[in-house]
């Protein structure tokens, strides 16, 4: 008797959705100066949504957003913490391609950059990105955000919603694999990436002290004249 795997079953998975997480090495030494300088500049807004983007989403109180050109500014710690985001953004962005191009030969342009400060009952409803490929979101302070117990929504976390229609909205033990939703990690010196094709919210969060982050959305391209350039040029 012979045996023969023409008829095994096979299983590939296409289209994944990828999250990736880094801390930042520096946090215990620039995180504190950049807290501070996010801070000096929510006491010079003049309105709470500075920005004045998608006003009706976010909670009338409890939520500090600056306008949306936060990383053109010319604070030095800030400006490191940029640079990490930066470099760490570009190899992400190879990993999710296969290792198609190298992080030196990508060129990241942010967007949009804002900050958050949130406090009592503070919130950003369900929304997506628009304009860019990647989006971000560094915790510089948690403040008293916490899971009370597996079943709770964590204080103010970061969820994010499937971007598939499972069966037309159908559910069952069938397509239990697609999550129906994702608190991502929380902690101080945390930078969370993640495609801008996501529905996510910011969960209210209620607490003394304020929690603080900083968010971005970003596009990639590869350098003309690069070897990865080249290399992908040949490979469509």
């Amino acid at each position: 008797m012979t045996t023969s795997k023409e008829y095994d079953l096979n299983g590939v998975q296409t289209w994944p959705t990828m999250f990736f997480t880094r801390r930042w090495e520096a946090m215990s030494t620039d995180g504190p100066k950049v807290i501070a300088y996010l801070k000096r500049l929510k006491d010079e807004q003049s309105t709470t949504i500075e920005s004045g983007i998608a006003t009706g989403s976010k909670s009338a109180s409890g939520l500090y957003e600056s306008d949306f050109d936060l990383f053109s500014q010319e604070d030095e710690s800030l400006q490191r913490l940029v640079k990490f985001i930066e470099t760490t953004l570009a190899s992400a962005i190879c990993i999710a391609n296969s290792q198609e191009a190298r992080p030196h030969d990508l060129q990241i342009e942010f967007v949009d950059s804002w900050y958050h400060i949130t406090n009592e009952g503070g919130f950003h409803d369900a929304h997506v990105h628009h304009g860019c490929s990647w989006c971000g979101i560094f915790y510089l302070e948690m403040g008293e955000s916490e899971r009370h117990g597996k079943k709770s929504a964590p204080n103010g976390g970061s969820r994010f919603y499937c971007p598939f229609n499972a069966g037309g909205g159908y559910r069952d033990y069938g397509n239990k694999y697609l999550t129906a939703s994702v608190d991502a990690p929380i902690e101080n010196g945390l930078l969370l990436l993640f495609p801008s094709y996501l529905l996510h919210s910011g969960l209210p969060y209620r607490g003394s002290e304020d929690r603080v982050v900083v968010a971005f959305n970003a596009k990639a391209f590869v350098k003309a004249g690069t070897i990865s350039s080249e290399r992908i040029a040949n490979h469509k």
